[in-house]
């Protein structure tokens, strides 16, 4: 599956992403989690400190948003995704 993916509000992996705040990503899935493991197996440790909790789960102070109006809340790892939906993750303000 292809998702849309912003970075805008993650200015520690801009770096990490060579300066791309969006572009599209292919994973094997069709959850947040499985989104998630994908792309912390491709750009390794700065994905996961910038994303994941203790536990290894979507930090909680980082807002998910589903096609610039769904905040994912519950069960952040369970929520399913759609081919080319757009998934904006940003930075607690």
């Amino acid at each position: 599956m292809k998702v849309r993916l912003d970075f805008s509000g993650i200015p520690v992996l801009y770096k990490a992403l060579n300066k791309k705040k969006e572009f599209e990503f292919e994973f094997p899935g069709h959850t947040l989690g499985e989104l998630v493991e994908s792309l912390v197996r491709q750009f390794g440790p700065p994905m996961t400190k910038a994303l994941l909790d203790p536990n290894g789960d979507v930090d909680m102070e980082i807002r998910v948003v589903l096609n610039q109006g769904t905040y994912i809340t519950e069960d952040r790892k369970k929520a399913v995704l759609w081919d080319m939906d757009s998934v904006a993750f940003r930075g607690a303000s």
